[in-house]
């Protein structure tokens, strides 16, 4: 996904958290991977991983470790 500028130079947000949510409205189970969000988004890891790690803050999903480089995020609203 090719990033967007505003009139000042800087970058466009192009995944918005809602979008982000919208991924585990739309699974079964709704346990995911940055990787994985990233694929249904079509973006990069970091992108979904920043975006992810900003709704654990809000509250609006839950990480747990599952491995020793391993995370999942936990959307409990299903």
């Amino acid at each position: 996904m090719e990033k967007g500028r505003d009139d000042t130079g800087r970058y466009t947000e192009q995944i918005s958290l809602d979008s982000v949510l919208s991924v585990f409205n739309r699974v079964e189970v709704p346990v995911l991977t940055a990787s994985e969000v990233a694929e249904e988004l079509d973006c990069s890891r970091p992108s979904a991983y920043n975006k992810l790690e900003d709704l654990v803050e809000q509250g609006d999903l839950h990480k747990k470790k599952v491995g020793a480089r391993a995370v999942v995020y936990i959307s409990m609203d299903k």
